[in-house]
């Protein structure tokens, strides 16, 4: 076939004819004459013209070998042609083929044929597209920008159309064919600033909007989405600077990918990603986030992948779909690194994007034991753990006096102290306990003192305490012990309910109740009498009253029950613990009103335990151990509250 290209004459003969012509149809025309007047260059398009009608031919076979040949032929051919006789046969040959097979798609559509005969068809068009992807890269360096750029453009139009069939095995054959040239590209000069626009909005109209693909069942959508996502990668190489208005609603288009993503056969994403997540993660990693505000809107999008295992769930229980398991631990060590390269961006404060984030690492602490999809360590909820507490670390100078960050930190402290529910499975339910233990140390490190600043409602300080009392009861208090309302926790502090002998339900977490209970004492303990000192003081010293005034009205209501009999062990032990502490606390001065006819600095609040300590001390006459720290702290009483002789 290459011995027809010998004759130069007969190709620029060729070439002005057909360029004068004012379509493909006249282009056709004009090939088929010039071989009756002797151009045997002609002959060999004219050849190529009829091999590529033959990619239209009913039979599977037929068509795949006509599209093989015209591709070895150009394969073969290639060192031979000029730029200007390349791009003669690329519009007429190349270009003529993919028209034909989208009018095939089209009727094929309209007449609805039989799955497997447009399962083939469908094949052809990847086979069509593969072709135009090969040569379109073997003869790149044969254009200049300007016949590249728009030779390019006119492909993204033809390519544009194939959308319109609503078929995710069209689209992943555009989108290679896309990424497969792209990727030949080695910067953005060699196609031009326009061809690579026009290739994002392409691109994006994939997408028009997010749940546009939400509900089309009928074709499995992962390598149309993976394919998807790897053309973002081609594009973002070469037009990043160029894509900063059009990267959010790019990112979004992604997003929907994961969450409209079918289930992977035969797998499962709770340790290891899908492809399709693998490929988003690495999108979301290569985005440059200098000098934009596209941080606050990555931290935004990651946020939402942290939660999407269960938001997921929450949307459509019944719709078989992947965990997202693996993706949120991955998107939690990616938000970790932008939220902490970008701390300086005011930006992610002042767009809430930082508290959204917090907000969505709080869920799966929160859901701790709840969730049962918890994929290899570490768990979930021990991910986002240590996730918000390294961000926090970062973020702590800058987040001043931001009531939603700082809700939002509280309520993560809450989540870590506590856990909803007994898993069915105990082995870890130590280790577990211990983590959350050393986690809540050091939470507490970082966020106690500013969290003490007077730019902070007192509310905020007054739930943080109410949490700690909430999480440090080691037993299930009975009706009527504790105040109907949480805002008024001294009331009926006097009050004893009637006794009874039965044993107390216990929590399965008491080495949490206890660090709780300690850090109550320890926020109402006497330390530099700062401000921030004396706010948090005043805030926990209500709860913290109440909750030693539990374990004494317990005991002044059932020990008489008993006779001889000892209280329980972990009653008896927290009841101790209780009285131990309270004998070594010397309270923050300006923490506990002062009471009309006493004095004290230190030790207000054994006066308002006074009357339960007194009735405490009559029922324990007959337990020695109970008596003798009861003794200390009456005596105390004695000696540090200065009571008038008279």
């Amino acid at each position: 076939m290459s011995d027809y290209l010998q004759s130069r004459t007969d190709l620029s003969l060729l070439t002005k004819v057909v360029s004068q012509a004012s379509d493909k149809e006249q282009v056709k025309r004009d090939v088929h004459t010039c071989p009756q007047e002797g151009n045997t260059a002609a002959l060999w398009l004219q050849v190529l013209l009829n091999l590529s009608s033959i990619t239209t031919d009913e039979r599977m076979e037929v068509r795949h070998s006509s599209i093989q040949t015209i591709q070895r032929i150009f394969e073969n051919c290639s060192d031979q042609l000029s730029s200007e006789v390349w791009l003669l046969c690329l519009r007429t040959i190349l270009f003529g083929m993919v028209e034909a097979n989208l009018d095939i798609q089209n009727d094929n559509r309209q007449q609805r044929p039989r799955k497997d005969d447009l399962k083939e068809w469908d094949e052809t068009t990847k086979a069509v597209l593969q072709t135009v992807t090969v040569l379109n890269t073997l003869y790149m360096e044969k254009l200049d920008r300007s016949q590249l750029g728009d030779a390019w453009s006119e492909l993204l139009e033809l390519l544009k159309r194939y959308f319109d069939y609503r078929s995710h095995a069209l689209g992943a054959s555009v989108f290679r064919t896309m990424t497969g040239i792209l990727s030949q590209a080695e910067n953005a000069n060699v196609l031009g600033t326009d061809p690579l626009l026009k290739t994002a909005a392409v691109w994006r109209s994939y997408f028009p909007t997010p749940d546009a693909w939400q509900d089309t069942h009928e074709e499995d959508n992962q390598d149309a989405f993976v394919a998807y996502a790897e053309a973002f990668k081609a594009i973002y190489r070469l037009a990043d600077g160029l894509l900063i208005k059009d990267l959010p609603s790019m990112l979004t288009s992604l997003e929907a990918c994961v969450v409209n993503s079918d289930e992977v056969a035969y797998s499962s994403d709770l340790d290891t990603m899908t492809t399709l997540q693998s490929q988003i993660m690495e999108c979301l990693a290569t985005v440059k986030t200098e000098g934009t505000d596209i941080p606050s809107y990555l931290i935004r999008l990651l946020g939402r992948f942290v939660a999407l295992p269960y938001t997921s769930l929450a949307e459509s229980p019944e719709k078989r779909g992947p965990t997202f398991v693996a993706l949120s631990k991955a998107s939690m060590t990616l938000l970790q690194d932008i939220a902490i390269r970008h701390v300086g961006v005011k930006e992610m404060y002042t767009s809430n994007a930082l508290s959204f984030a917090l907000t969505s690492l709080a869920r799966p602490i929160e859901e701790k034991y709840v969730w049962q999809r918890e994929g290899r360590a570490p768990t979930l909820w021990q991910k986002a753990t240590t996730t918000s507490t390294t961000i926090l670390e970062s973020v702590l100078p800058h987040i001043e006096s931001s009531k939603d960050i700082w809700t939002t930190l509280v309520d993560i402290a809450y989540c870590i102290t506590r856990a909803q529910s007994l898993p069915s499975a105990q082995t870890s339910l130590g280790k577990d306990e211990q983590f959350d233990i050393q986690s809540f140390t050091h939470f507490r490190n970082l966020i106690t003192l500013p969290l003490g600043s007077a730019s902070l409602p007192d509310s905020l300080r007054r739930t943080y305490a109410r949490n700690l009392f909430s999480t440090s009861l080691t037993h299930s208090p009975l009706p009527g012990e504790l105040p109907e309302t949480a805002t008024s926790p001294l009331e009926e502090l006097y009050k004893i309910r009637l006794g009874q002998t039965a044993e107390l339900d216990y929590t399965w977490r008491p080495d949490m109740s206890y660090a709780c209970l300690s850090e109550l004492f320890r926020l109402v303990s006497l330390h530099d009498s700062s401000p921030e000192c004396i706010k948090l003081a005043q805030a926990a010293a209500p709860y913290l009253i109440l909750r030693c005034a539990l374990p004494l009205k317990t005991y002044i209501a059932d020990q008489p029950l008993r006779g001889r009999m000892p209280a329980p062990e972990s009653q008896r032990r927290e009841l101790i613990f209780v009285l131990e502490q309270l004998e070594k606390l010397k309270s923050e001065p300006q923490a506990i009103p002062d009471a009309p006819g006493v004095k004290s600095k230190h030790r207000k609040h054994l006066h308002r335990l006074y009357p339960l300590l007194l009735r405490a001390t009559r029922v324990a006459r007959q337990d020695g151990e109970v008596f003798e720290h009861l003794a200390k702290l009456t005596d105390l009483i004695g000696d540090e509250f200065g009571l008038d002789d008279d």
